[in-house]
């Protein structure tokens, strides 16, 4: 085989396991999303829970404190009733008094309320960390793995690179322009070699004599069909099979004694 097809059949196996060490990379991608996604929607149950607790915990703390100044307002409405003699004012004081007294009720009922939601906030939030815990701990072992997988790959790859470096240095300027375009292009198998007379790639069948020039010259060509590069491979040399030359004929003794014959006669008739 001609050494520009040996050259370049070799830098296409190198960029095939590039390319397959790269895709296996990729392939670690959606296995870290999807980990990343799960514990992306624990992580956002996690903090709606605090934001939950926060809030009605503030709502306690406001609703405490009207109750006090309610129950305040109510003391000081009670005293001053206490302290009214006359009828018209202690009408007047009974009233803000009685609304006081209602002020004070719905701020303790809110209380009530708002106390029974921070606690159920805070089991809600007790049970995000709970999952978020179990999350990153069932997470632990697979993460850990595909840091190994992606530790083992880029050690390969940047092998194969170096592989696929001294490889390219073997093949020709002009060659190695032509076949990296067609491979950008292609994004994968480049060079193809000739089956039965056809482009290895989509089938089309070169003449004769050209299919015969290649094989001879080793010349790495274009398919006009489906655009990648084509060789051929070294014609078979037919060896013929050596002449065998025929066996002498056997003489019987009656042939050589008529062979014979007329010599005796000859010397005779002397």
């Amino acid at each position: 085989m001609h050494p520009d097809v040996i050259a370049l059949v070799a830098l296409e196996s190198e960029d095939s396991a590039v390319e397959a060490l790269e895709s296996r990379m990729r392939a670690l991608e959606p296995r870290l999303q999807e980990l990343e996604r799960v514990r992306e929607v624990a992580a956002t149950a996690l903090e709606r829970a605090k934001h939950t607790l926060a809030s009605e915990q503030e709502k306690l703390r406001d609703a405490k404190a009207r109750a006090t100044q309610s129950r305040t307002l109510q003391e000081r409405n009670q005293k001053q009733l206490d302290s009214i003699t006359n009828v018209r004012e202690a009408t007047a004081a009974s009233a803000q008094l009685d609304q006081a007294r209602k002020m004070a009720a719905d701020a303790e009922g809110e209380a009530t309320r708002t106390s029974v939601r921070v606690e159920e906030a805070k089991a809600r939030l007790a049970q995000a960390e709970a999952a978020m815990a179990e999350i990153e701990a069932s997470q632990e072992t697979e993460r850990t793995a595909i840091a190994g997988e992606r530790h083992t790959i880029e050690a390969d790859l940047r092998h194969a690179r170096m592989k696929r470096e001294g490889s390219s240095k073997r093949v020709s300027q002009p060659l190695l322009g032509r076949y990296e375009k067609v491979r950008r292009r292609r994004r994968g198998q480049s060079l193809f070699a000739l089956v039965n007379g056809a482009c290895g790639s989509c089938d089309t069948t070169l003449p004769v004599q050209r299919r015969h020039e290649m094989a001879r010259t080793g010349a790495i060509e274009m398919c006009e069909a489906c655009g990648v590069m084509i060789y051929a491979l070294p014609e078979p040399v037919v060896e013929r099979p050596p002449v065998v030359e025929p066996p002498p004929k056997k003489t019987t003794a009656k042939k050589a004694a008529a062979k014979k014959a007329p010599k005796k006669e000859a010397a005779s008739e002397v």
